[in-house]
């Protein structure tokens, strides 16, 4: 038997540390092999056993090790310069956000890794409550909002736009106003305050939106995609196996084979028929009632909780996820959730810029971020509330309301 060195021991834990972070956002938690991840530093799968027997040590290692030493404290710093006033806060990691938000979308579905990676979120939010708390001793903290919901708003855009980022590429500018609308929002700054002046992106071009694939939308067909869709929701998509597909259908997995290609094409399926026209619904729905509503806000926050209320959006809303984790690995999946998202971004887009030109939405916010915040923000909220079940929908309310007021304002 070889010895390692004490040295040597440390440096293949970082390496082996830094292969599972690369393979979390390369194929996301539930497809990650422990050996995939020795494999990728050229070690034995030993190697890794020795260290790390399961998937949620090696997790809590990661979280410890990695990601709180550098996205952690990256964190913490981004939040005393936010709440301290500085337009120009520290960026944070972009790869190490992306494992975490990984993480945090395993957690739906894996309980186990709930004290890991929640405890990561929640250590963050402490230190961000103490620094509001230090504004609010100021008077610049905004009254009327839960305290929590507004340390966790820009987290939400963060997280939701990794997500988001999985099917479709993000706007390149205007997010430097993003998130000035979020100190507007939760900050005692008139809502008239100017954003900061980015040249505008360039408007996506939409793609021929995918349809449904020719074949016959019997009985059988209808079963197999409600019992895909409620399979996917709750449990994601790699963890759905075909086999509990059909069985939940009451059918053998033959009648998946003689319909789709496989996993990724009932997914598609799932996705064109369930997700992609509510989906388009409710967001023209938001940004239409954005533009018109008065009180407030009030119609556009009613779409908004009514896309958070778990009885009512629940599998849709998980549906919604699973989509785009599948599109990460499968392109096939890719085919469909991209051309989806990107046809809704840019319908949303042109909605905002006609809303501009008439004056319903203030003139310095680039329509590009602004629909990508829109869609980003509450799927990161969905995940984020795994740390936080004691928080209410309508507690995030007061400051949806706020921003929302914020954008139909125009700038001083």
């Amino acid at each position: 038997m070889v010895k390692v060195s004490r040295q040597r021991s440390a440096e293949l834990r970082i390496e082996l540390l830094d292969a599972a972070a690369a393979e979390l956002r390369r194929v996301g938690y539930d497809a990650m092999a422990l050996t995939a991840v020795a494999g990728n530093c050229g070690l034995a799968t030993s190697a890794i056993y020795n260290r790390f027997p399961t998937k949620e040590a090696l997790v809590e290692a990661l979280i410890v090790e990695r990601l709180e030493p550098k996205l952690g404290a990256q964190s913490d710093a981004e939040t005393i310069a936010f709440w301290s006033g500085s337009s120009e806060p520290p960026k944070l990691d972009f790869e190490q956000l992306g494992v975490i938000s990984e993480l945090l979308l395993a957690a739906r579905h894996t309980p186990s890794l709930h004290d890991s990676v929640y405890g990561f979120i929640r250590r963050r939010a402490d230190i961000a409550l103490a620094e509001r708390e230090k504004a609010v001793v100021r008077g610049e903290a905004r009254d009327g909002q839960d305290p929590r919901v507004q340390v966790l708003m820009r987290a939400a855009s963060w997280i939701g736009g990794y997500i988001c980022g999985l099917a479709s590429a993000p706007p390149k500018r205007g997010l430097k106003a993003i998130n000035e609308l979020m100190r507007i929002t939760v900050t005692n700054l008139p809502y008239t305050t100017p954003l900061p002046t980015e040249p505008r992106s360039k408007p996506r071009v939409a793609p021929p939106a995918p349809t449904l694939e020719n074949h016959n939308h019997d009985e059988i067909c209808a079963a197999l995609v409600d019992a895909a869709a409620e399979i996917f929701a709750s449990r994601g998509y790699e963890a759905a196996a075909v086999a509990d597909i059909s069985r939940r259908a009451g059918l053998t997995t033959g009648a998946i084979y003689n319909r789709f290609s496989g996993k990724a094409g009932l997914m598609n399926e799932v996705i064109i028929s369930e997700i992609s026209p509510d989906a388009q619904t409710n967001s023209f729905d938001l940004v239409g009632a954005l533009a018109t509503s008065t009180e407030r806000s009030a119609s556009a926050l009613d779409v908004v909780i009514e896309r958070f209320n778990d009885d009512a959006d629940k599998r849709k809303r998980g549906l919604r996820l699973a989509a785009r984790d599948a599109a990460r690995h499968e392109p096939e999946v890719a085919a469909v959730v991209g051309p989806i998202q990107d046809v809704t971004l840019v319908g949303m887009a042109n909605f905002v810029r006609n809303a501009q030109d008439e004056g319903l939405i203030r003139s310095d916010i680039d329509p590009e971020a602004a629909v990508w915040w829109i869609i980003v923000n509450p799927l990161g909220i969905s995940l984020l509330r795994g740390a936080f079940p004691e928080l209410e929908i309508n507690d995030w309310a007061p400051s949806y309301a706020v921003a929302m007021e914020i954008l139909r304002t125009q700038p001083a």
